[in-house]
């Protein structure tokens, strides 16, 4: 047989690296010490192991060179030698419960330190993730990435064959496969185990004590550490070779059409092995109809992609499909609900350094500040070390979560000092001639592509000095704004930083307000002055507060009900939503992964309960509610998991609900001290409306998904009932809809009830229990941090509205309910120069997503990058900074002289506007007008990458 003609086993030596789940990042550190030295040491004594794949990340790098500086040449002479396979992904992230945005940051980083340890391996091969995100060709595709394997989220129904063509929502097609039996660990357990340790049942995880391996146990104070063995055997079994080889081909022979086929030697936290190199030969021996060959994962792409049928199935969107025996792995896609505090901090993470720190810093360098490049690729480390799948996922041990919060600390603090610079900057160059010496200055920022009009909370200071007994704030023009005082501290101290000088005290009046603010343009800003007024009578109350336990604006009429839940009378289409916001409560002896219920489960709700319902606060912008439950629950799952259990413990849910002026939503915060175990918490709002189908933002696209159940019997694993989202859910029938938004809460379920009520899990509170062997290793006697004891706070609203999301504008919307407006307060100086409104991105059509205003990655421009959320082309237009290029900046000294003035304006235009691929890499030039706008057309779902050069 001609060797083109047999089957081609690319045996591929690699790890799966899990930087953290049963084990902290350090102690996993530690154990990659040991990998990576082994590794090199084979590569130098064994010439002949050719290849060994990194596990499509670059962090595990990172965590070696943090203890081993000296060992970085060596490294990167074999990674530039193609020995060493990293990337393309920094972190190997779940596609689900980060940011859009996120995965391409963790890419480029991914992609920055390959390149500077000799060479990116550009493999979509994705062993991470439970389900596959839509747009993944369209991300991969960026990074000149053309092919994808993955196996969770897929079945034999969708993908009867191991190859498929995968399609992103703007029409991206890449070719991708399910890989085959055991998709990542294949080889490791039909050949390896047997060969290396003689385990004539490759899935036997069983050990005995006097096995002669030596087993190590602490068993003091450290007791609950693993057993390790002192002396593991070094064998190999040729004879255990034939058979093993032939099983390797039989279990896989109905996966794959082409000759081409993953032959994975790596499993989890898994070392090399020089004994590789006589293994592969070995099997190459053994197996006449096959060629076995060390290879790469490019290599096996290639193959694939050379040999690849046309009329192979075309899946399109995204990948969730539950599992079928005949599939290669179940989804346990539950992750989602899991320790919820970890998604909502990242989201908040996310959107400190995403949203605020780093546009401001490119807004503050367009007018000659120093761009803090360092601290923000700091805040970028730590954010992304988060995003490995188990880290983010949140499904390992408290030990990880402790350090995960540390890392979210470490970022939102280097991106708050980031943006607080930024902002003083943009706000200092400010023209406030027209001031006076006793006025104040308050600048409100909108960090959102589209202008707004909103209330708004902020901190009013008035100085002492000024002996004021009110204040007035008014715009440009001198029309005055009227506001809300929420409540105020008289007696007031804060401290003046000076760099220069020793820590001073300024003594203020503070008051929290809420101001009704307009057209606050895109990306930008607008001055208002706050001057002081004297002597000021008190003026007749307006109210939203129309009854006891009824408020109303333009749009919306909520009344709160004795059971604690809300109406609302959506006035614009003439439909009234009742029952809102009640609490539904649940078993739960699952897992991370999974939602398991008791098999004599019983549920609880809120809808007869009597809470006490409070007036919080009312005016004329804002009113609220609290509506406050002492409920009693089953304090945990019984003893023998079949039931709750009969004692219960009462938990705390307190509810702010909010209407605004000028608002169509009712915006609700819950807090909930929970103090049981084992449950599974959501809260409800039921829509009477007639939908099939329930519509979610997810990462760069709203997907569809039905919301009627499906056949179980189809599958082999449950599916799952909860789904994914981002910011919002929506269900409409067409003519008018209904939206739960949310901030940073990443589950939701749509009930195919006769109310179609839509679901927000708020927490899941499981024993903890990971699959470590085919037993689940419980860990729940000393891991009580998923259970998540203790108040718990979310942030969520009811949006009713006409037709569908989009024409709702949804998208919009949940930007506008989670990008609050910034807002900061200064006095005048001489200083400044630049308008007291102004926008430094516009968009001639303000319907389009801006996910990132950065410096690019070669340090030589400025990158916007956009997206299409709609099905349909736009042609738009697009200035930056006024289509003026940035300033130089001034050195620390020369700033200091200026009295921190930044430098006048070059009035140069950009010198050139290109349109780049995600990864940066030019495509095309485009024209700047004479008005400095740069004409685009986007069509629909499409990412698009913009970079201006000064």
């Amino acid at each position: 047989m001609d060797e083109k003609d047999k089957i081609q086993c690319h045996f591929i030596s690699n790890t799966h690296w899990d930087r953290e789940w049963r084990f902290s990042a350090r102690r996993t550190q530690y154990m990659l010490g040991y990998m990576l030295d082994m590794l090199m040491d084979i590569l130098d004594k064994f010439p002949s192991y050719r290849h060994f794949h990194l596990d499509s990340q670059t962090m595990p790098v990172q965590d070696y060179l943090e203890v081993y500086p000296e060992k970085k040449e060596k490294f990167k002479k074999y990674v530039s030698e193609g020995r060493i396979g990293i990337g393309p992904w920094f972190a190997l992230p779940d596609e689900y419960t980060v940011g859009s945005e996120a995965l391409i940051r963790n890419l480029l980083l991914g992609h920055k330190i390959a390149r500077e340890m000799g060479g990116v391996s550009k493999t979509g091969y994705s062993p991470f993730g439970w389900g596959q995100i839509s747009q993944l060709p369209q991300i991969y595709a960026g990074f000149d990435i053309h092919f994808a394997s993955f196996y969770r989220g897929i079945n034999e129904y969708v993908a009867p064959k191991s190859e498929f063509y995968w399609e992103s929502p703007d029409g991206t097609r890449i070719y991708a496969s399910r890989l085959g039996k055991r998709p990542r660990y294949n080889v490791w357990y039909v050949v390896q185990r047997p060969v290396y340790y003689n385990q004539q049942n490759e899935n036997n995880r069983d050990m005995v004590w006097n096995d002669n391996n030596g087993v190590f146990k602490l068993i003091d104070r450290d007791w609950k550490l693993d057993y390790q063995y002192t002396h593991p055997f070094y064998e190999y079994h040729k004879e255990n070779i034939k058979d093993r080889a032939d099983q390797a081909i039989r279990e896989q022979d109905n996966d794959w059409t082409t000759p081409h086929r993953f032959w994975s030697d790596g499993h989890d936290s898994s070392c090399p092995d020089a004994r590789e190199v006589q293994l592969i030969e070995d099997l190459d021996a053994a197996l006449p109809n096959a060629c076995v060959f060390h290879s790469t994962l490019k290599e096996m792409e290639q193959g694939v992609i050379d040999c690849f049928k046309p009329d192979s199935p075309v899946l399109k969107g995204e990948m969730r499909c539950p599992y079928t025996k005949g599939s290669v792995s179940s989804m346990c896609g539950w992750i989602l609900s899991a320790r919820t505090y970890i998604k909502q901090t990242n989201f908040d993470t996310e959107r400190r350094l995403i949203n605020y720190a780093e546009p401001f810093a490119v807004f503050a360098s367009f007018e000659g500040a120093v761009y803090p490049q360092g601290f923000l690729d700091l805040s970028y480390n730590y954010l992304l070390q988060n995003h490995g799948h188990d880290s983010i996922g949140a499904c390992g041990r408290d030990i990880v979560y402790e350090d995960v919060m540390s890392r979210f600390r470490q970022s939102s603090e280097l991106s708050k000092c980031v943006f607080e610079r930024a902002f003083m900057d943009i706000a200092g160059d400010i023209d406030l001639s027209s001031f006076s010496r006793d006025d104040a200055a308050i600048v409100v920022f909108n960090p959102a592509p589209f202008k707004r009009s909103e209330t708004v909370n902020i901190r009013v200071e008035i100085p002492q000095e000024w002996k004021a007994d009110s204040f007035r704030i008014s715009d440009e023009e001198g029309n005055s704004y009227k506001y809300q005082i929420i409540s105020s501290n008289k007696d007031n101290r804060q401290i003046i930083q000076n760099p220069n000088d020793t820590a001073n005290v300024l003594h203020t009046q503070q008051y929290l307000i809420a101001l009704e603010v307009k057209d606050i343009p895109a990306m930008g800003y607008r001055t208002f002055k706050l001057e002081p007024l004297h002597n000021v009578r008190k003026t007749t109350p307006v109210t939203m507060l129309k009854s006891n336990r009824v408020m109303e604006n333009e749009f919306l009429r909520v009344t709160i009900n004795d059971n604690g839940t809300f109406d609302v009378v959506d006035k614009e289409n003439g439909k009234e939503y009742t029952s809102l916001n009640y609490f539904k409560d649940s078993g739960e002896i699952g897992d991370p992964w999974n939602h398991v219920v008791p098999e004599f489960d019983e549920t609880f709700t809120t809808l007869s309960e009597r809470p006490i319902v409070t007036l919080l606060r009312q005016g004329e912008f804002e009113t609220s509610f609290k509506v406050s439950y002492r409920w009693m629950l089953p304090e945990k799952r019984s003893a023998d998991e079949r039931s709750r259990s009969e004692h219960q413990l009462p938990i705390d849910i307190d509810s702010v609900i909010t209407l605004r002026k000028g608002s169509r939503l009712v915006e609700v915060e819950t807090t909930v001290n929970n103090r049981c175990e084992d449950h599974y918490l959501q809260v409800a709002f039921p829509t009477d409306l007639k939908a099939d189908y329930s519509w979610a933002q997810s990462q760069f696209d709203v997907i569809a998904r039905p919301i009627e159940k499906p056949d179980y019997s189809l599958y082999d694993e449950i599916p799952m009932t909860e789904m994914p989202m981002n910011s919002f859910v929506d269900l409409t029938d067409g003519k008018i809809g209904a939206a739960l938004l949310n901030t940073g809460i990443k589950a939701f379920e749509a009930g195919d009830d006769e109310r179609r009520t839509m679901y927000i899990t708020l927490l899941r509170s499981y024993p903890l229990r990971i699959c470590v062997t085919s037993d689940m290793q419980d860990y729940s006697d000393w891991d009580k941090g998923s259970q998540c004891i203790g108040k718990n706070t979310f942030r969520y609203a009811f949006m009713p509205h006409k037709g569908n999301w989009e024409e709702a504008n949804l998208w919009q919307a949940s930007e506008q309910f989670n990008l609050y407006l910034t807002a900061a307060q200064l006095a005048p100086t001489a200083h400044g120069k630049t308008p007291m409104t102004h926008s430094f991105i516009e968009l001639k059509d303000e319907n389009l997503n801006i996910s990132a205003i950065k410096r690019s990655e070669d340090g030589e421009g400025w990158v916007v990058r956009l997206f299409n959320p709609s099905d349909n082309a736009v042609k738009n237009a697009i200035r930056v900074n006024g289509g003026i290029a940035p300033a130089a900046p001034q050195s620390p000294v020369e700033r200091q002289k200026a009295e921190f003035e930044l430098p006048a304006y070059t009035g140069k235009p950009w010198s050139k506007v290109q349109l780049v691929t995600l990864e940066e890499k030019d495509e095309k030039d485009l024209a700047l007008n004479a008005d400095g706008f740069v004409d685009f057309e986007i069509t629909g779902k499409k990412i698009l990458t913009l970079k201006f050069i000064g």
